[in-house]
């Protein structure tokens, strides 16, 4: 008998599968020179063409959250509620807290704010177009004014108001 090589054969014969493991080793390994002319193969992930949809994913997203933060504020945020004093340029609403005391809460700039504010018995709008949205008995009311306009109401609470 002959002798036995590695692949368990005597007479080094060898095995049909072992011949395409062979063939598919050598597709798989190439030499040097069929290897830099053959095109990459890329791991899933790193896909060219996706590397750059993820750049300009990144980008885009980056440049809107910048526009969101760095934006100027909308007409819901501009609103203002400055110290009353002496001044008649402002929405101001007059409060009752009983007992012949009150006070006033003004505000200025072009927005709109929702408020919770009981007790309201004027409010006059000053040097403002304004909408003041009430409450009074669970039934709601708007009432818009022009400028130097000023109206007088049974105590209620103002639940929004809105300066043009």
């Amino acid at each position: 008998m002959g002798q036995k090589d590695n692949s368990g054969y005597p007479d080094g014969q060898v095995d049909a599968l072992e011949v395409v493991h062979e063939k598919r080793d050598a597709r798989k390994f190439p030499s040097a020179e069929v290897a830099a002319r053959a095109p990459r193969h890329y791991p899933r992930w790193e896909f060219p063409l996706m590397r750059t949809l993820l750049k300009r994913l990144t980008l885009g997203t980056t440049a809107a959250l910048a526009l969101v933060v760095l934006s100027p504020a909308t007409s819901a945020f501009a609103i203002t509620s400055p110290a009353c004093g002496n001044r008649t340029d402002f929405l101001k609403l007059d409060v009752s807290v009983g007992g012949g005391l009150g006070y006033s809460k003004c505000f200025a700039s072009a927005g709109v704010t929702a408020v919770n504010i009981g007790g309201v018995y004027r409010f006059s709008s000053g040097n403002n177009k304004v909408m003041v949205n009430w409450e009074d008995g669970g039934r709601y009311y708007t009432e818009t004014l022009d400028r130097n306009w000023g109206r007088s109401l049974p105590d209620v609470r103002v639940c929004e108001v809105r300066i043009w």
